[in-house]
């Protein structure tokens, strides 16, 4: 689970023809380290994205031509927006990430990109920036700025259920008493009931900010310490997150479903650099 929540979220982009990116600026710069092959040991620093590997002389990331496993044009790395992909070009050997053997594939910050059986091995490192590209909450469409994560509970509607009850108990018994003990009762749940559905994670690019029923935390990304999970509930299923702050803040929430929980935990990573670890004392 936990390298799953380190890695970039696994979308289909709505299409595969990576041509159509126009070369361009990307938000993050990528460390190249050539771990094997002729020209072991060196170190190349990208800025400008899409941009292909191989050893032909257009190249931006261009292999020794003693490299005979490595195809003219042979891998592709791109961004969307949101992740950064390798894909391999019709390659005569094909192309490996972390020794499997991919088409296309998501790229994680420390991944080896292997060109051919035995071939060149190439490290790519890379930090997200603060105001990163982050994801609504469908994981659908992705822009620079802000998007909040539902933790509405479904204690909410037996709590509405039990303050409607409240009220309209002392109109069935017609008793004024009843309504003295009662009607309070039956406000407070449904105060509570809203308050339920006003609990949610803001995600911006400077800071997370919780509104949680009784307070509300506001945690800037460079004061975070440490990301908590613990995955014992349902299976995992209702994994419990937990952020602490340099500052003493800390925060504890559940998602609203496994789905938006990953995601939101997968941006939480990215925007801090840091990975979810289980409870102290456990392995």
């Amino acid at each position: 689970m936990s390298s799953l929540l380190s890695r970039p979220l696994l979308m289909t982009p709505t299409t595969n023809d990576t041509s159509n990116f126009a070369a361009e600026q990307a938000p993050i710069a990528l460390t190249v380290t050539r771990l094997c092959g002729a020209l072991a040991g060196q170190r190349q620093v990208v800025r400008q994205l899409p941009v292909v590997i191989g050893r032909s002389r257009q190249c931006a990331i261009r292999l020794s031509a003693a490299d005979a496993e490595v195809s003219g044009r042979h891998a592709q790395i791109s961004f969307d927006g949101h992740a950064l992909w390798v894909e391999d070009l019709g390659s005569a050997n094909g192309t490996r990430l972390n020794d499997q053997p991919i088409g296309r594939a998501a790229l994680a910050s420390g991944d080896e990109i292997e060109l051919g059986p035995g071939g060149p091995r190439l490290r790519v490192t890379f930090d997200w920036p603060a105001a990163q590209w982050v994801g609504n909450v469908q994981g659908e469409t992705y822009h620079l700025g802000t998007c909040e994560f539902p933790l509405r509970s479904a204690l909410r509607f037996p709590i509405y259920g039990a303050g409607a009850l409240c009220l309209l108990l002392p109109l069935w018994l017609g008793s004024l008493v009843a309504a003295v003990l009662f009607t309070p009762l039956g406000l407070l749940a449904l105060l509570l009931g809203w308050s339920l559905t006003r609990v949610n994670i803001t995600i911006t690019p400077l800071c997370l900010e919780y509104q949680g029923v009784w307070r509300q935390v506001t945690l800037p990304w460079s004061e975070v310490t440490r990301l908590q999970v613990d995955l014992r509930g349902a299976g995992g299923r209702r994994a419990t997150y937990a952020i602490f702050g340099s500052a003493g803040q800390s925060l504890t929430f559940q998602a609203a479903d496994y789905v938006s929980g990953v995601e939101l935990a997968q941006l939480i990573v990215r925007r801090t650099g840091k990975r979810w670890e289980p409870p102290l004392g456990e392995s």
